[in-house]
């Protein structure tokens, strides 16, 4: 399990810095339907390229077809497009915010699929752990406006697609290599994109770009696009689709100390009160988050 947290807080790590860089990139550079399928594409690509390593692996389509393709249209097409639009919509601490509601939905979903009773402890540190987090990122500057509603919203429903495939993609875990599925579903999100993304990645003038853009633009193609989804598939296989998101509460924790190491923010005890009572909110998820059962493929 070692491996399994430490594949889930590098996820937290890689996302913690994406919210004030995304802001940075759309729409004042690419638009958010060429910046979903420049990620698509470049991802897809990655995952290609890696599985040449790898044996062939056989999919069974005709019994896993419309779960892969489910999976890439939740995870992979609607999750991205919906937050990436809704966050050049609104400001980027909104989104930060909107997606502490991912764990919540998660841990319903999962509870459903495993028929578990939700324990009484794994409530009260959920729930802990999006108060808490919240608190931290809104004296950071959240101003939720009737300007920013249709991006808030937009970004709330990213939450809830993000928790579907997080919970539905886990069959396929028990199947398939982490790079097999992110292969398929990244490939049927780029189909599913094609329509409104393809013209509007033409369209865009990479001229522009500055040698800041570009490598903040380069990190969130291969680190958040490629390597994030590998890595999540990889503790999906190992443990089940509630751990994953109840690490989504670190993300402020770490935007946090990356801010004081880069000098953008200072420390102060409430703060410190507030990342050890997260940090103490997921720990206590954690232990008490619902176990995984065989399931019959």
């Amino acid at each position: 399990m070692i491996r399994v947290h430490a594949a889930l807080f590098s996820v937290s790590f890689l996302y913690a810095v994406l919210f004030s860089w995304a802001g940075q990139i759309m729409p004042n550079f690419i638009s958010p339907e060429a910046f979903v399928m420049l990620r698509l594409l470049v991802a897809t690509a990655l995952f290609y390229l890696v599985s040449f390593w790898f044996p062939r692996e056989p999919i069974d389509w005709k019994t896993h077809g419309l779960e892969f393709a489910i999976c890439g249209f939740f995870g992979t097409c609607a999750n991205m497009y919906f937050f990436f639009y809704g966050l050049s919509l609104t400001h980027p601490i909104n989104g930060a915010i909107l997606m502490l509601v991912t764990p919540l939905f998660v841990c319903i979903f999962d509870h459903i699929r495993l028929k578990a009773t939700m324990k009484p402890l794994f409530i009260l540190a959920t729930i802990s752990g999006t108060v808490f987090s919240a608190f931290l990122l809104i004296g950071k500057g959240a101003h939720f406006t009737s300007q920013t509603l249709l991006g808030d919203l937009l970004v709330g429903i990213n939450a809830l697609f993000y928790a579907i495939y997080l919970v539905r993609v886990k069959k396929l875990a028990h199947i398939y290599t982490p790079i097999t599925i992110n292969k398929i579903t990244f490939s049927f999100g780029t189909v599913y994109l094609l329509p409104i993304g393809a013209l509007a990645l033409m369209h865009t003038d990479f001229s522009a770009f500055t040698p800041n853009i570009s490598a903040k633009l380069a990190y969130t193609l291969f680190f958040t696009s490629f390597l994030v989804y590998l890595l999540n598939s990889y503790a999906l296989q190992k443990a089940g689709p509630s751990l994953s998101g109840l690490y989504i509460y670190l993300q402020p924790v770490l935007a946090s100390v990356i801010a004081l190491i880069l000098g953008t923010d200072s420390l102060n005890t409430p703060k410190i009160i507030l990342m050890i009572l997260i940090l103490f909110s997921v720990f206590i998820a954690t232990k008490y988050s619902p176990k995984e059962k065989a399931i019959s493929t």
